[in-house]
């Protein structure tokens, strides 16, 4: 995968893992009647970048836990994408399973569309279907292996 569609699929797990963040203009940011916009987004940017240090730091994206909220959270699009055979949505997913090539997994996933959206499904019974498909992550097969 290249570097900055990396960079680009962890910002985007870091980002359905923590939730986003939107500026709030309140009475504290408003003086003589003119909103402080410059306050208010360095503090939403500041908590934003607290939330995904946090997350960076307590997350590991390639994790079970980790691709359960966010299938959870992207499950329309990787719907879409899946059906399509390629997008973002299915990059980061690739990365977070540890897929060695990220187009051989999304084309995987399209093949597979039937099997993996052949009826509704919460985020862990759709994983593992998509296991039964492309293969168990290393995460998980180091903890069933031990």
């Amino acid at each position: 995968m290249r570097p900055m569609i990396r960079l680009g699929a962890l910002a985007l797990a870091g980002t359905a893992l923590a939730g986003c963040s939107q500026i709030t203009i309140t009475s504290d940011t408003i003086v003589d009647g003119t909103a402080r916009i410059a306050d208010a987004t360095t503090n939403a940017v500041q908590g934003t970048s607290n939330v995904t240090t946090d997350t960076a730091n307590d997350v590991d994206a390639r994790t079970h836990a980790a691709r359960r909220e966010f299938v959870g959270s992207q499950m329309a699009m990787i719907k879409r994408e899946a059906a399509r055979g390629d997008g973002e949505n299915l990059e980061t997913l690739a990365y977070m399973m540890g897929a060695d090539d990220t187009q051989g997994f999304e084309q995987q996933v399209q093949a597979n569309y039937q099997a993996l959206f052949a009826s509704d499904a919460d985020a862990d019974e759709w994983l593992t279907r998509l296991y039964d498909v492309v293969g168990t992550p290393p995460d998980m097969a180091l903890a069933s292996a031990g």
